[in-house]
């Protein structure tokens, strides 16, 4: 842990010669960068590949990327490193959690970005997706958010999550689809709320986590969704571009409505009842994305069904 925190000095220097050629159209073009690593950035991406380019590659990333973001948290809770000091670099953006390692580069750089370049498997987007990574990662050091060694972490644990995903996925999908539906189901209500109680406490020493209740939340909401999507609309996702443009436009605006909908909710007290809201609020996200959505988009005609056949 001295070592680690040994490593603020070199880091932070690092950073300083970075930010030595901050200019005002880098600092836009680094948070609009940076921003593909948050909340909003995810619910725009995963729906847009679940509802429009393959059902399969969405619902699994969805949970990969719910996956590696806890584990980041995990080892974020346990760790207990600081990011850089605000008085010795610019910070241009403030995040309540700890530095090492950098979920940023670890799901949106190395995790997302690793898998759809695997699974597209076309030199261009393979280079497209080293260079995204690379911009992320960069993003977090110019911004301040970051030291180099939380980003290097953040690699490692993302490469390691990806290895581990895509040499189990297939064995994890055909024991899914073995489950009745009662069990899909228990699963996915059960399986988030272990990972929530599991969690340390947050930064404000608050337990539960509330990034558990974010995590836990969507992944509640994408099981019951995703068991509701198979069992009653198994939409199509192929059809022509306008077909497709609609479908994620009617999509969007319903998930974006539920998801900021739900920030006018009060904060409440004690701080459990408040996280076991924002649970249930994340659900609701993840159940209209992968359950209501698709079954709009049916019965609008904006998606043909397996069902029909």
């Amino acid at each position: 842990m001295e070592q680690l925190l040994g490593l603020q000095t070199w880091g932070t220097e690092i950073i300083l010669w970075i930010q030595s050629v901050s200019s005002g159209p880098l600092d836009g073009f680094f948070q609009a960068i940076t921003w593909l690593g948050n909340a909003e950035a995810y619910m725009v991406i995963l729906t847009l590949i679940f509802w429009c380019i393959n059902r399969r590659w969405g619902i699994r990333l969805l949970v990969l990327m719910m996956l590696s973001s806890w584990i980041n948290e995990f080892v974020k809770s346990l760790l207990k490193l600081p990011r850089p000091d605000p008085a010795r670099v610019r910070q241009l953006v403030q995040e309540p959690t700890y530095g090492l390692p950098s979920n940023h580069a670890q799901t949106t750089g190395i995790v997302l970005w690793g898998y759809l370049a695997v699974k597209v498997r076309r030199n261009w987007f393979t280079v497209l997706a080293v260079i995204m990574a690379l911009l992320i990662s960069l993003s977090r050091l110019y911004l301040g958010a970051h030291f180099p060694q939380d980003v290097l972490a953040g690699w490692l644990l993302g490469g390691i999550v990806l290895v581990l995903w895509l040499r189990y996925e297939e064995q994890l999908a055909t024991r899914w689809g073995s489950l009745s539906t009662g069990g899909k189901l228990a699963i996915s209500v059960l399986g988030p709320v272990v990972l929530l109680l599991l969690l340390p406490p947050d930064r404000d020493g608050q337990y539960p986590n509330m990034f558990g209740a974010v995590a836990g939340g969507i992944l509640m909401g994408a099981g019951l969704g995703y068991v509701i999507e198979e069992r009653w609309v198994r939409f199509r996702v192929e059809g022509s571009i306008g077909r497709r443009v609609l479908r994620y436009i009617v999509g969007i605006v319903l998930v974006g409505l539920v998801f900021f909908g739900g920030r006018f909710v009060p904060d409440l007290e004690p701080w459990a009842l408040d996280q076991s809201v924002r649970l249930v609020r994340y659900a609701l996200v993840g159940l209209t994305a992968i359950g209501l959505a698709p079954w709009l988009f049916v019965k609008l005609r904006l998606a043909d069904s397996e069902l029909a056949d």
